[in-house]
């Protein structure tokens, strides 16, 4: 019977007390019973929403946690979810289709007059993002999002060419400033540059929003695009749980900093154990 205080990875290149490959077979009454005895659970590095379940099903703990991830995909959702949680986001409007926003837009007009932002459900980059200045431009910006898919609107926020990047690795957080020169777009790949930086008191209460956040929602591993338009909260635009690495030093940090989550991960659950997991590079 193994140790009471054992920890089970899908992971090969990180091995703890107990290993399985990231395909084992959840079938077998040895393996499940293997799973609801561990501290914790150390998830493959990729797993779908069905074998997600399948594992966490049987265990007490579990890194990552992507419930939110499987469960809030898409902008739409995860507007849904800063209300419920209660942090401040844009003013939104959620709709079925591009169909119905432009039956919306032509009986109502925007509610908060131009400009205003309109965002498609699914995309990275600021691909399906964009600024409306004026009607004219609504037709054309729908054009370039899927007739079927849920889409939003959204108040205009001014963030004075800047925005946040949080990137949370269990209780650790990294973060730095994607600054666009005054451009509606502050992505990277659009020309914006990284400040690691600039604004530290702006960094700090936007770590902190984002850990509280985090905790609250049960996220683990996340990119967060917060903006500063004044004095007040931090406003919460997106999560992001592919995120690129660029402005976290390339994959190795990436690596490093997930490796850091997991170590401490283990330290929460079983404290008194002083020693590092091992690990197969």
């Amino acid at each position: 019977m193994p140790d009471p205080t054992y920890f089970v990875s899908f992971r090969p290149e990180i091995e703890m007390e107990e290993n399985l490959p990231p395909l084992a077979g959840l079938e077998d009454p040895g393996t499940i019973e293997l799973l609801r005895k561990a501290a914790g659970v150390l998830l493959p590095a990729h797993v779908s929403p069905w074998r997600y379940q399948s594992i966490t099903r049987h265990a007490t703990n579990w890194f990552p946690r992507l419930d939110v991830q499987f469960h809030s995909r898409g902008k739409t959702k995860q507007a849904y979810l800063f209300k419920k949680l209660g942090v401040r986001h844009p003013e939104t409007l959620v709709f079925d289709s591009p169909e119905h926003l432009h039956d919306f837009l032509n009986a109502n007009g925007s509610p908060w007059g131009y400009p205003f932002v309109l965002k498609g459900d699914m995309g990275g980059g600021g691909e399906t993002v964009f600024p409306v200045y004026e009607p004219t431009q609504i037709a054309g910006r729908l054009r370039k999002l899927p007739k079927n898919d849920p889409l939003l609107i959204q108040k205009w926020v001014r963030h004075g060419g800047k925005d946040l990047r949080v990137v949370i690795y269990g209780d650790h957080a990294v973060s730095y400033f994607r600054v666009g020169g005054g451009r509606f777009y502050n992505n990277v790949c659009r020309g914006g540059e990284l400040d690691h930086e600039g604004w530290p008191e702006l960094q700090q209460k936007g770590v902190a929003a984002v850990l509280a956040f985090s905790g609250l929602a049960g996220i683990d591993i996340a990119g967060f695009d917060l903006m500063f338009p004044d004095e007040g909260a931090p406003v919460f635009i997106e999560v992001n749980f592919h995120f690129g690495r660029k402005g976290l030093g390339g994959r190795k940090p990436h690596q490093a900093y997930i490796l850091q989550a997991i170590e401490s991960w283990r330290r929460r659950l079983l404290p008194d154990r002083p020693t590092p997991f091992p690990t197969r590079r």
